[in-house]
Order: structure tokens, then sequence, then C-alpha cells
């Protein structure tokens, strides 16, 4: 029978881990992953003896790189499934320690390899996002809310004991929908087992996870323009003025070109409501935005000369010195549009922790050789005002 798992507290002192299946269920719960969840309820010193989670991966005998000087090479699977494993570090359940420590090692290899460029359009949805929340479930309500008092009333005098307007009003949506979720498969041959290390694995649904991710970005970006029916969000185009042609700016950008005057317009369109500091549009738009008529340029001239002259410099400017671009070759992208958001309030997405519960559940108790890694997440539009969009035809 093997041993039970232990770990080095901050003091020095030896004490029990308590680590099993519902260390992924409570880590859920918490909105954390299995080594952050760890860390926070059994801390240590980790400079000197590693963190909880690492720490157990020790004793399980998992080592992700390996260490030559320590004569220590990367772990494969058959580490991790080798029946030996009983004889290791077990946990409540009986189960071999690496079995149940494998799926948090895999996801956070994933991680590793996603943190690099291999997601480009994922990094450019990440800066959309202004609020990022994890729930414990995959059933979601949808928050409404509504700005109407703020835009037909202002503050008032308020008498004693009176309550103030309601400037905003907060109600969940009637339906309660569902977090879509996807899944990558891995099945493992006993012949694979032995030269199949972890990290070779992570890197593998890494790369495919980032190539969906990839897909998914363009999907998500489309919906924040054309509205998710499945969600109750309107198209922008559906919104009276959230859509404005460049001509009707400036008569001289027409015919799919864009003058300096009908850009700076459309910047300060609704200016007390958001500044636009990322657009997201396709090449044409995007070579529309670079090479727009009438954009300044330095020519040399000394603005500091002691000459009778003065320069500009306004006091209240309500657009950004610098607007990001994301590019986006999805087919169904409008030829020539321009969507603006306000990142600061643009994107809510909502992420299900517990999708991965039963493929881990099903990977550690029944010895399957097979595992899946699940994912489950919606993004919308959480407040219009945010979002501007500019027709070059």
């Amino acid at each position: 029978m093997g041993k039970e798992l232990v770990y080095v507290d901050a003091a020095g002192n030896q004490q029990a881990l308590d680590l099993g299946l519902h260390t992924y269920k409570a880590a859920a719960a918490a909105g954390q992953t299995v080594p952050q969840y760890l860390a926070t309820q059994f801390p240590t010193d980790a400079k000197k003896h590693g963190t909880a989670f690492e720490q157990a991966c020790e004793q399980a005998g998992i080592f992700v790189k390996g260490n030559k000087e320590y004569g220590i090479r990367p772990s494969t699977m058959l580490d991790v499934m080798d029946p030996k494993q009983e004889a290791a570090a077990i946990v409540k359940e009986g189960v071999p320690a690496s079995r149940i420590l494998f799926p948090a090692v895999i996801l956070g290899v994933i991680e590793d390899k996603l943190a690099t460029d291999l997601k480009t359009s994922v990094a450019g949805l990440e800066r959309m996002i202004a609020v990022d929340d994890s729930i414990n479930g995959d059933k979601f309500e949808r928050a409404v809310l509504n700005f109407s008092n703020p835009e037909a009333a202002r503050s008032a005098p308020v008498g004693q004991l009176a309550l103030p307007q309601s400037m905003l009003t907060i109600t969940a949506s009637d339906v309660a929908r569902k977090i879509p979720s996807w899944a990558i498969g891995m099945e493992i041959s006993e012949q694979a087992l032995k030269s199949t290390t972890l990290d070779l694995v992570g890197l593998a649904v890494a790369r495919q996870a980032a190539v969906e991710s990839n897909e998914k970005a363009y999907g998500y970006i489309l919906s924040f323009l054309n509205g998710d029916s499945d969600y109750g969000i309107a198209a922008l185009s559906s919104i009276s003025g959230k859509v404005v042609a460049a001509s009707s700016l400036d008569t001289a950008s027409s015919g799919g070109t864009l003058t300096q005057k009908a850009w700076m317009k459309w910047l300060i369109r609704n200016h007390g409501k958001r500044t636009i500091n990322l657009v997201v549009t396709d090449l044409d738009g995007a070579f529309a935005i670079q090479n727009r008529t009438g954009r300044p340029v330095v020519v040399g001239d000394n603005g500091t000369s002691a000459r009778i002259n003065t320069n500009e410099n306004v006091v209240n400017a309500s657009w950004n010195g610098d607007v990001d671009i994301f590019l986006t070759d999805d087919v169904n992208w409008p030829t020539g549009t321009i969507m603006g958001i306000d990142t600061r309030y643009g994107v809510h997405r909502v992420k299900s922790l517990t999708a991965a519960y039963s493929a881990i559940e099903a990977f550690a108790l029944k010895r399957s050789t097979a595992m899946r890694v699940d994912k489950g997440e919606l993004l919308y539009r959480l407040y219009d005002e945010a979002f501007e969009v500019l027709t070059l035809t």
C-alpha cells in the first residue's frame, strides 16, 4: 500500500496533505486552479521547499522538465499510469497521487505553452475583455444593465431621508442559459506510454487548443458586431445611431476612402460615454485608417521658433493618442467596417470551471488511458455604449 501525501509547511513542519478528486471541485468553487488552491490552503516556504503542489508532484514522481544535474529525467505517461504507482504516494480515494495530479499538471503545461505566441488572435481578444468571471457550474443568468435613467435624468436636490433618483437598474435575464463547452480528447496506446513525455503531451494539446481558440476568437468578435440571438443580444446595426457612414461625417469620405476629418469626428462621437481605444476591422479598413487623407504629418517645421505664431493644444481631448487595431480575416466580416470599442466597459467573459471534473474523475478512478480537456465559456457585449461602428461604403 502506498504512503499518504505530506508537505512541509511554512514553519518547516511536516503535515498531511489533503488531496483528491474533491480538490478539483473545491478549486473550481474558489475560482482557482488546483496549484493556486493548494497554495492558499496549505501555505509553504515556496523558495525553500516548493509549493504544496510542487511537493506533491515530487512525491508522486511527476517531473515535467526533469533535471540533468540531479539525473532526473522528464516523466513519461507510463510513469503516471504504471500500476507500480500503487506503491507510491496515494490519496484518500486509494488511487495513485500521480493520476490525481496528472490533469492539473497537464493543464498547467498547456497554459504555459499557450502563454507563448501560439494564440495571437486570442491575445487580441483578451484586450477587449472588461470583466472576467468564473462560475461554479454551467448555467448563467446574464445581467441586464439598464442605463435609461442616466440618459433621461440628471442629479437633483435630495430632501432629508429622501432616496436619490435611480441612475442604474440591474436585473437578471429571464432565461438561464447554458455555457457552451467543448473538449479536446487524447488517448495513448500502451506502446507510446514509455516514450511520450508530459511536456510533449502538453505541447500537442496546447497546439490544438491554440488553433481552436483562434477560430473561436473570430467568432466571438463577429458576435459583438452582429449580436447573438441565443443570448438575446441584438446586432449593433439595430441600435439607433450606433452605425454611421464615413461620408455622413465628411462628404470627401466616399468609395472606401477615409479622411482625417471623418476619422476624428467618429472618434469623438458620444465622447461623454466612451473613449475608443481599440478598433476591429479587416485589412481594407486598416489601410483606410493608415492612409486617410489629410492626416497630419511632420514636415520639419520648427514650431518652437520666436515667430508670431501659436501651436494648438486641445485641453479636453476625448480621443486616445494611440488606437490599437485588431485585424480580422474572418470571411464573414463586412468589408470596410470598423468597430470601435472602449475596452474598459466592452466585453464580459464567463467561464465554467467545473466542465472538466467528470473527465478527471473517469481518468483517475477508472484507470483510463484516455482523457478529455474540457473548456466552457461565453463572451458577450457588456455595455453597448462602449461600441461604435464606422462604415466606409
